[in-house]
């Protein structure tokens, strides 16, 4: 067995090496991923991050799994491929993660350095998924603003360095709230850089010249729904006697040509699913050569129905199914550019689980996720911080569902048991290519460093 990527510390050290018992009967541990590259089997451990090709023998050995012990098979036991019939890896990774939580817990601090805040709740759009449907429209005042300021400042720690993500509604309709947070931070010397979740209908040259100088904008995440003419009906501007799907094109033009980042994300359902290809095809046509620019599938998560009263809301099965074929499509396009990363064991969730981030709504309210904000949700203000401590600390524990045990990608998931989203697991497949890709890549790397194997 050869080890193409090493285990992961302090992950390893703390699961130490499986021993060899007389008369165990071996199977494959169900949290690794398989894929075959030039003729050689290449095993991936999930829990441990561990990337291994097999020799001839040990290629052989896998194929009359279940089996007793034999020389061929004693690294890939010693390293926890393979696993006794009856061993539970499900809860071995519930305690390995309770173990690493608490290691977290003890050396973790009070500094906040990430910030997710809504200048408004109000949208110039009117998508039939939005998950803020029935949300209070509130604009962040003059004076909140000044306290989101001050907040950052006793909270941001000693490097005075932290990142913001501007979100809303849709935050550009409140851009002078922006402008003022952003003065505010420069005049306390507090170093920031922000991305923004938007529609990117008002991103104008104008606009973005100053989201580059004063917001220090890296990234932006825009949505889209298909192509022009689906588009233009899902959003559902108030604006009349314009062609928005045109005007955000072009904004995204713009964007790039100021070295922003423009992560393209297209909601798709039922009906318009089959618009993914041709949206992949027109912008390939005419970003495809830059390389800030990607593009993914992403399924409305919840049952909404469309301006016609239509639910179009398919299975998960048929949402995962496409969601690998849609975004393979965009991958074979060179459109969507995963990084060479492995999964493994994560002992925490999204970020609304990272103690160093937090959400500031506009009314000054504090929250842990962006998409949960409500009364109900509440942790805290912007004038006496974080109050409701247990609120908080809940959103620290991942989901584990009754299912989540059989999939391979478990020790890897961070859903929360919190999160509205966690009763959707729509990405398996498309996990599964990714990082079988990500797989072959390692070792073709591997081969071209030691010349062979």
């Amino acid at each position: 067995m050869i080890t193409i990527v090493e285990p992961r510390e302090p992950i390893a050290r703390l699961w130490g090496k499986q021993r060899i018992i007389d008369g165990e009967i071996f199977r494959m541990m169900r949290y690794v991923l398989r894929a075959e590259f030039e003729g050689k089997v290449l095993l991936h451990n999930v829990v441990t991050g561990q990337l291994v090709a097999l020799t001839g023998p040990e290629a052989d050995a896998l194929e009359s799994l279940p089996a007793s012990y034999t020389p061929a098979i004693e690294q890939m036991v010693t390293y926890h491929f393979l696993v006794p019939e009856s061993y539970d890896e499900h809860q071995q990774v519930v305690q390995l993660r309770m173990v690493l939580q608490k290691y977290n817990d003890v050396h973790s601090t009070d500094t906040i350095t990430k910030y997710t805040i809504l200048p408004t709740t109000a949208c110039n759009a009117r998508c039939y998924y939005c998950f803020e449907q029935g949300q209070k429209l509130t604009t962040m005042s003059e004076a909140r603003a000044n306290e989101v300021v001050e907040f950052v400042k006793n909270h941001c720690g000693t490097e005075k360095r932290v990142s913001i993500m501007w979100f809303g509604g849709e935050p550009t309709i409140a851009t002078q709230r922006m402008d003022q947070i952003c003065k505010g931070l420069r005049d306390n010397n507090i170093q920031y850089t922000s991305a923004i979740t938007t529609n990117g209908l008002l991103l104008n040259e104008t606009m973005i010249s100053k989201a580059k100088s004063l917001w220090n904008l890296h990234i932006v995440k825009i949505s889209v729904d298909g192509t022009e003419r689906t588009y233009n009906e899902v959003k559902n501007y108030v604006y009349e006697k314009i062609n928005p799907y045109n005007i955000v094109m072009n904004n995204i033009e713009h964007l790039l040509d100021n070295g922003i980042t423009v992560n393209l994300r297209m909601n798709f359902d039922v009906e318009n699913f089959h618009e993914f290809e041709a949206l992949v095809q027109e912008t390939y046509k005419r970003f495809g050569n830059r390389p800030l620019f990607h593009l993914h599938a992403h399924p409305v998560n919840g049952e909404y129905k469309d301006r016609n009263g239509v639910l179009s809301h398919g299975s998960e099965s048929w949402f995962n199914e496409r969601l690998a074929e849609l975004n393979g499509f965009a991958r074979r396009y060179g459109l969507l550019h995963n990084p060479s990363v492995l999964p493994c064991l994560r002992f925490d969730g999204c970020i609304a689980s990272d103690r160093s981030a937090i959400v500031i709504t506009p009314d000054g309210d504090l929250a842990r996720c962006p998409e949960q904000f409500d009364s109900d949700c509440t942790i805290g203000n912007l004038t006496d911080g974080i109050t409701c401590k247990e609120l908080a600390e809940s959103w620290n524990r991942l989901a584990d569902h009754a299912r989540c045990a059989n999939c391979e990608f478990f020790p890897y998931c961070d859903r929360l048991k919190n999160c509205s989203a966690q009763d959707r697991c729509g990405d398996k497949l498309d996990y599964l290519q990714k990082y079988q890709a990500s797989m072959n890549q390692y070792f073709r790397s591997y081969i071209e460093r030691i010349g062979g194997i």
